[in-house]
């Protein structure tokens, strides 16, 4: 179901709880569904961003928008730091940010399955973002 995009600063700003894969995945559909009506402005979206505070993101790939479930970011190549300008559907406006060009990621997929992989360019620049989202951190 599309769900309306949160922009109240006081809700964005909380951090997220863990995803329960046996309790919260109608959270998935919800994401790629509003992702996909706002697909033109739209390249990743979190769960807080409709306002669920669950650790669950969405990010576009060629495939379509891929759900990652509880991702952590356990490693950048700090060698590869660049500053960019982002906006983001839940704040208005394009902001400085700093973001690595390569970043490792662990998340869960919806069918349960554990997951390591490394991430680059523009998709790494997107997962940054959205799990900045899960921490309750804004542009």
């Amino acid at each position: 179901m599309v769900k309306e995009i949160v922009k109240d600063v006081n809700i964005l700003t909380k951090k997220s709880e863990r995803f329960d894969i046996n309790c919260d995945n109608n959270i998935i559909q919800d994401l790629i569904d509003t992702a996909k009506k706002h697909r033109a402005n739209c390249v990743g979206l979190a769960a807080p961003q409709i306002g669920e505070h669950k650790r669950a993101i969405v990010v576009l790939t060629n495939a379509g928008f891929m759900p990652m479930l509880n991702p952590v970011i356990f490693w950048k190549d700090l060698k590869s730091k660049y500053i960019t300008t982002e906006s983001c559907l839940s704040v208005e406006g394009e902001h400085s940010v700093i973001r690595f060009r390569k970043i490792k990621v662990n998340y869960t997929t919806p069918n349960g399955v554990q997951k390591t992989q490394l991430f680059e360019g523009f998709l790494a620049q997107i997962i940054q973002h959205e799990c900045d989202h899960l921490n309750g951190v804004l542009i």
